[in-house]
């Protein structure tokens, strides 16, 4: 469910999560309240990826962001999979791999970006990892995801609107154009839909 807070950092790591819809956001917390995403897990990753690289605990705050299902499996089962099978190990790698470029994109966007170039990045993404235009989503939850002021995502949500880019109803956002937001979105975009090498 949107909302749903999966775990808090310093959490015990005792499962991992594979997102098949909807989307989760790994964010850091501020000690005003306010969070920040660091990197998004949707239908391409997994929640968890810590744990292949020897941590015992989650690292950071984990919210639904768009309601989703997902398989939980406990890390004491990825472990027999990972020792019996090579391939796993190698996915897990690679995961690792996109979870830091994404994290290191996440930081260099923020800096250099406008509000709705970033706004227009994460819907297009959104839609590639959900499959659908029609997002059950808050401008609560973008300024959460972004650490922004309400009425900066507000802003940025009313150029995507008038842009024809989007239409925004209560609690949801519809992608219309995504030619048009495609656009509006930052090269960011580009580099997250670049395969991991």
């Amino acid at each position: 469910m949107s909302g749903e807070v999966l775990h808090e950092p310093g959490a015990p790591l005792i499962h991992v999560i594979f997102p098949h819809s909807g989307i989760i956001s790994l964010q850091g917390m501020l000690s005003d309240g306010r969070t920040v995403e660091c990197v998004s897990v949707g239908n391409d990753g997994l929640l968890g990826v810590e744990h292949f690289l020897g941590e015992k605990v989650f690292l950071h705050h984990a919210v639904v962001t768009i309601s989703g299902s997902a398989s939980w499996l406990p890390v004491t089962d990825l472990g027999a999979a990972l020792s019996q099978f090579t391939p796993i190990s190698d996915v897990m790698q690679r995961c690792s791999l996109k979870r830091m470029r994404e994290s290191m994109q996440t930081a260099v966007c923020a800096s250099v970006h406008s509000a709705s170039q970033r706004v227009a990045t994460w819907l297009l993404r959104a839609l590639d990892r959900t499959g659908s235009s029609h997002l059950e989503l808050t401008q609560r939850t973008l300024a959460n995801v972004f650490g922004l002021r309400l009425a900066t995502i507000s802003d940025a949500c009313g150029r995507l609107n008038g842009a024809g880019a989007i239409d925004q109803g209560r609690g949801t956002l519809t992608i219309i154009d995504p030619a048009k937001l495609r656009e509006l979105s930052c090269e960011c975009y580009e580099y997250h839909t670049k395969p991991a090498t």
